[in-house]
């Protein structure tokens, strides 16, 4: 990718006028060059996200520091919790479309399986979605995967959606009634934002703040989160393991946390971040509105062009948006769902080859890296759906946690591209 290509993946959003470095001084000491408290989180982190939970996710029971663990980012999250409820084969169900990197976070060191889950026409947000899990759960354990776990986008990415409390609670009974556990990634709690356009979109609800009683065994749920997307910084990897009544498995990841110790430096400034109120009521208000912002401006963009996108985002940097009609009149998208070549696809993520491995409709996958490659070309990066799972050609992830004139650049350079397609097809 050149470095005139705008991306667009969202994960620049920051506090208007100045960025993090800036508005937060933090004091290094000679501690904070050491090795600390050790792998799995400092005691002044761990009771500073303890407090934050408590604070900001509403939780029934409170979250104390004992109920945390510490790693240098989600991905390291991802791959320690798949490490201590799966075995090597064993299947994680993710309703498609996904984030691309779930398939190597589950597989690299604890070798289990991604098992996307096709919902077809149905809402990926419904209870009725929650049909197709255990459809594909009772498939895929025929065909000899156990399926251990489901992991649940909350909210989702990409759509920039948020579950609604009954569609949780229909997760945790399916979880129960098949003894499996349910892992909540909430990495954008709070990156929420509301608009004229969104303001019935259904709002952010932890698994925290459920009571679980008669829905599913507390040992069996888990949260995850991070400083990466509520914190716009990416760079520095630091995520959080919670886990309210599972001791034995803190316990036993804890043994193998070394391999993906945060520094002391990353644990320090976030402490820093969470501690200072003032700042996190500031911030968390700044940055929503910018991403409301954000969010009216791409998707006018998209309403005056014709674009169809998934609505009720309210969560998140983006929007999953169909482009299939810029692949041209004579090619017919279907549903991917038993497609052949899905395994591959799988396989191909999960060790970090390129994803856009489908070998049927061809013509439609042909004409949609086609349009990815024109993308690229005139300098801006929307995110294929093929790199999510999508269950059709065709359908796209835009950003728009950028700067205003870069997201208009970006815009402008997409448009640009739309018109030259447009034409190419008419001709």
């Amino acid at each position: 990718m050149s470095e005139e290509t705008l991306s667009k993946r969202g994960q620049e959003n920051l506090p208007a006028g100045d960025s993090l470095e800036k508005l937060v001084q933090i004091d290094i000491t000679p501690y904070h060059l050491t090795y600390g408290d050790g792998p799995f989180g400092s005691r002044a982190l761990r009771s500073a996200l303890s407090s934050y939970f408590n604070d900001y996710f509403k939780p029934v029971k409170k979250v104390l520091p004992e109920h945390l663990l510490v790693a240098g980012g989600v991905t390291s999250i991802i791959d320690l919790i798949t490490y201590g409820v799966a075995d090597e084969g064993d299947g994680i169900l993710i309703g498609r479309p996904l984030y691309t990197s779930f398939a190597s976070d589950v597989n690299a060191r604890a070798g289990a399986k991604l098992c996307p889950v096709s919902v077809g026409a149905e809402d990926p947000m419904s209870e009725r979605a929650v049909e197709k899990y255990e459809k594909e759960l009772l498939r895929k354990e025929k065909e000899g995967t156990r399926i251990r776990a489901i992991i649940l986008s909350s909210p989702h990415n990409p759509l920039g959606k948020c579950y609604s409390v009954d569609t949780l609670k229909a997760y945790m009974r399916l979880c129960q009634t098949h003894h499996i556990h349910l892992i909540s990634d909430e990495v954008y709690a709070m990156s929420t934002y509301q608009t004229p356009n969104n303001a019935t979109a259904t709002p952010f609800t932890s698994v925290l703040s459920i009571d679980t009683t008669s829905l599913i065994d507390a040992n069996r749920l888990h949260i995850l989160y991070g400083m990466s997307k509520d914190f716009s910084s990416n760079g520095l990897r630091c995520g959080v393991l919670l886990t309210q009544a599972n001791a034995p498995l803190i316990k036993t990841l804890k043994t193998v946390s070394i391999f993906s110790w945060p520094t002391s430096i990353t644990e320090h400034y976030w402490t820093t971040l969470l501690t200072d109120r003032p700042f996190l009521s500031y911030y968390f208000a700044e940055n929503s509105a910018r991403l409301a912002a954000g969010y009216a401006r791409l998707t006018a963009f998209l309403r005056q062009n014709r674009i169809e996108w998934i609505e009720g985002s309210n969560a998140g940097f983006f929007v999953w948006a169909d482009f299939t009609r810029y692949l041209g009149p004579d090619v017919v998208v279907t549903s991917r769902e038993g497609e052949e070549g899905e395994e591959d696809q799988v396989e191909a993520v999960a060790a970090g080859r390129p994803s856009r491995v489908y070998r049927t409709n061809r013509k439609a996958k042909d004409r949609d890296d086609r349009f990815f490659e024109k993308l690229m070309a005139a300098g801006v990066f929307v995110a294929s759906g093929d790199a999510f799972f999508a269950e059709a050609h065709g359908w796209y992830r835009v950003s728009f946690s950028v700067p205003g004139e870069v997201l208009e650049l970006g815009l402008q350079r997409l448009k640009r591209v739309l018109d030259e397609v447009t034409t190419e097809n008419s001709g």
